[in-house]
């Protein structure tokens, strides 16, 4: 009986574990916007910049919002990871993939000119929405800054 309770408990861990690494692999946004929000991560993982996929999360959400078809702001939530979370992955493996973390003439990364003006353009085409979802631009904007890892922390983040 001993050896019953711990094998299903053993189980149950294993199994608890599971869940939770594949919960950091994807983004906890509603199932009406889950297959948009990880096609926006996907293609952030491969180190290109998700703005037509975060575009198609941000049309939908727009969409249920004026239809008033938004239960318990999960368009803002899908909005927010899309802003925020989203792009930080990007950042990740912008400087992983494309060995853009070696210190340049100005020490900063090497990646750092290039992956600022793609933090602004990003930003910039996304911000324009916030007000619809009830957000800040400028407090996600800060959300990225004090999220970003070291790399790209050592770069001159400013936002238009």
């Amino acid at each position: 009986m001993k050896t019953k309770i711990l094998l299903v408990f053993a189980m149950s861990f294993g199994l608890s574990s599971l869940s939770q690494a594949n919960d950091n692999n994807t983004l906890n946004v509603s199932p009406t916007y889950q297959t948009r929000v990880q096609i926006a991560w996907d293609k952030a993982s491969e180190g290109e910049l998700p703005v037509y996929e975060c575009g198609s999360v941000v049309s939908a959400a727009s969409k249920m919002v004026s239809e008033k078809k938004d239960k318990n702001n999960e368009a803002q939530q899908a909005y927010k990871a899309c802003y925020v979370d989203v792009f930080l992955h990007y950042t990740d493996a912008f400087f992983d993939l494309r060995n853009n973390t070696k210190i340049g003439e100005n020490n900063e990364p090497i990646g750092c000119a290039l992956y600022t003006r793609y933090l602004n353009s990003y930003t910039t085409s996304l911000e324009t929405y916030a007000e619809r979802f009830d957000l800040s631009a400028e407090k996600l904007n800060k959300q990225i800054l004090a999220n970003l890892s070291e790399p790209a922390s050592l770069c001159q983040n400013t936002f238009n």
